[in-house]
């Protein structure tokens, strides 16, 4: 078995993940991303949700967080404070002023309200059935993830393409695992 640095990972899935943005319809992808959750009954009663705004050809999750809001949640959406700092949330409502944040990311302004999510749905670039995810390689995620878990019980669900599975992903100790996987053909939630 050949090992494969984390580097070398990232270009093959950004690849696999710019390809099916080309044949396959994102927003169709989404809905169906919604129905699995929906029919997998994981959501608690009054979650607060943090998300993310999609951008290139990650997972859509803007029906998630629709979906949610119209069904009462606190929902949010992450703010990069600095590097090697974790993310903020602000709350985020259909319709409400979205900036263009660092990396070019879309955030609620200053003004919405601060939250802390207690189930987040995380952008992945590559997964695994362990629950390892690898994303852009920045590890906002990561530091998300620990601070958060170590303030509450937390969720965290990752959102992908079945194409972006892999057989192992290479992870150090500080990595946060996912609580579930969504794709389009499944739930794959994560046994410890």
């Amino acid at each position: 078995m050949t090992i494969i640095s984390k580097s070398q990972l990232r270009t093959e899935l950004h690849q696999l993940r710019d390809n099916h943005k080309k044949t396959h319809d994102l927003k169709a992808c989404g809905q169906i991303l919604l129905n699995n959750l929906i029919s997998a009954q994981i959501i608690p009663p009054k979650a607060i949700i943090g998300s993310y705004w999609p951008v290139k050809s990650e997972a859509d999750a803007c029906p998630l967080l629709t979906y949610y809001y119209e069904q009462g949640h606190v929902c949010a959406l992450p703010v990069v404070q600095a590097a090697n700092k974790p993310l903020l949330f602000r709350e985020w409502r259909p319709g409400n002023l979205l900036v263009s944040g660092i990396y070019n990311i879309l955030t609620p302004d200053e003004t919405a309200p601060l939250v802390t999510p207690t189930v987040l749905f995380v952008p992945v670039l590559g997964f695994d059935k362990n629950g390892h995810r690898l994303g852009h390689g920045e590890g906002y995620y990561d530091r998300t993830l620990e601070v958060l878990r170590a303030q509450h019980p937390l969720m965290a669900i990752g959102i992908a393409y079945d194409c972006q599975e892999v057989d192992i992903i290479p992870h150090q100790n500080h990595d946060q695992l996912m609580n579930y996987i969504i794709t389009p053909t499944r739930v794959i939630e994560i046994k410890k």
